[in-house]
């Protein structure tokens, strides 16, 4: 880019061609294009040339640093120098905003830590600080889609997910520091997936289905299962015998089962679809699944429950008192014995009924708790007909002692 010597009385000029236009003393506006500038300072320190980037100037229609505060900001990064601190790391600090790192931290202390447990907030944050660092420290209102995409496109094919949860944060502390004024509030959210979706490489993710024992080999890897003298090897065995999620079985509590009726009812909080669409197109609140427990189901849950366990006790406590079982601990124990993962049962259960039994397949679908897709069958899906698959279950249970 050219350099300009020019006064920067017309700072706000429209129409100023990109270059850099000195104010003298190393201070510089420099302009990229109509609506991206920014005010840099170049010094000289003990024979090594510094340029800093002070922050987003202030343009046409555009919030930031207007010419005194450039000025007073080059004058003390003069007195560092002076000092012999100019070397030091800079703290970049908005003038009349926020860095993106202040926003955030705002949003998880004031939203997100209220919404979700610590460690999910703990792994939210650390995704942010390690794949948008270099947003941390830029004002709010300097970051630009082009920002956005730079943090984004060296994850968005190897790990796309996390690159999604990234995106879909980074919005929603921008909608947060415009609720806080820190931006204006007509300004564009350069995290925005309706801009982005154009600007990112299209990503078309391979469908990868849990590894599942099959089901002829399951009644021996039951039986050895059993022997087994784990927490989590008797969770396997509930979440096998009711085909439920491996999620869905670890977090169960005493007072979901009713050995009086015989079933187990886990709340919809926990289920994977926590919404329906009922015949008329209305989006409700979809049920409580209930699981019809086989007699070998509550055998084994007579065996593990306390007789003096407290209703809201974890069935399958882990190390530490209060806290479930590892996320990974049902997995790992039936990898030892044979290969495949613990939400993989559940298809080697439907393969089961498919292949070796004349019960109708939406039995088998409610029994996983699917959604259907169809007006009827979102319908149907709002009946747990728990006593219609009650046979299925108690069939199942059998299939799995049938080990010779």
């Amino acid at each position: 880019m050219a350099l300009h010597t020019l006064s920067l009385t017309d700072v706000m000029e429209r129409d100023k061609p990109p270059g850099r236009y000195s104010d003298g003393g190393g201070l510089f506006l420099h302009v990229r294009s109509a609506t991206a500038r920014s005010w840099v300072v170049i010094l000289h320190d003990k024979g090594k040339r510094h340029e800093i980037s002070i922050g987003p100037a202030v343009g046409p229609g555009k919030a930031g640093m207007s010419l005194v505060e450039a000025r007073n900001a080059a004058e003390r990064k003069r007195r560092l120098r002076t000092a012999g601190q100019l070397g030091a790391p800079p703290v970049v600090v908005a003038i009349e905003g926020r860095t993106f790192e202040q926003a955030m931290t705002e949003w998880f202390k004031n939203v997100y830590q209220k919404e979700v447990i610590a460690k999910t907030a703990s792994d939210a944050k650390s995704s942010i600080e390690r794949h948008a660092a270099k947003l941390l420290k830029m004002d709010v209102r300097a970051i630009t889609k082009t920002n956005v995409v730079a943090v984004l496109e060296p994850i968005w094919h190897d790990i796309n997910r996390t690159a999604n949860d990234l995106r879909f944060r980074i919005e929603t502390i921008f909608n947060y520091a415009r609720a806080k004024d820190y931006i204006a509030a007509d300004a564009p959210n350069p995290a925005d997936w309706n801009v982005l979706q154009h600007l990112l490489p299209d990503v078309t993710p391979a469908v990868k289905h849990h590894d599942s024992v099959p089901y002829a080999e399951l009644p021996g890897v039951m039986r050895t299962l059993r022997t087994k003298n784990r927490v989590a090897a008797r969770a396997l065995d509930l979440a096998t015998l009711c085909a439920v999620r491996p999620t869905e079985c670890r977090a169960a509590r005493v007072c979901e089962i009713d050995f009086a009726k015989k079933t187990w009812t886990i709340p919809v909080a926990r289920l994977k679809v926590k919404e329906i669409i009922d015949k008329n197109g209305k989006t409700l609140k979809a049920p409580d699944h209930v699981v019809p427990l086989s007699r070998q189901a509550i055998t084994l849950l007579k065996k593990i429950i306390p007789t003096d366990a407290e209703p809201d006790d974890l069935i399958f406590e882990g190390e530490k008192a209060g806290q479930m079982i590892g996320h990974n601990a049902m997995t790992h124990t039936l990898q030892r014995i044979a290969d495949g993962t613990a939400h993989g049962m559940r298809s080697s259960f439907s393969t089961w009924r498919a292949e070796q039994t004349k019960y109708e397949w939406r039995l088998s679908e409610a029994a996983l708790a699917h959604v259907f897709k169809t007006e009827s069958e979102a319908a149907y899906d709002r009946s747990p007909y728990v006593e219609q698959r009650r046979p299925l279950m108690q069939d199942w249970a059998d299939y799995l002692d049938s080990a010779s």
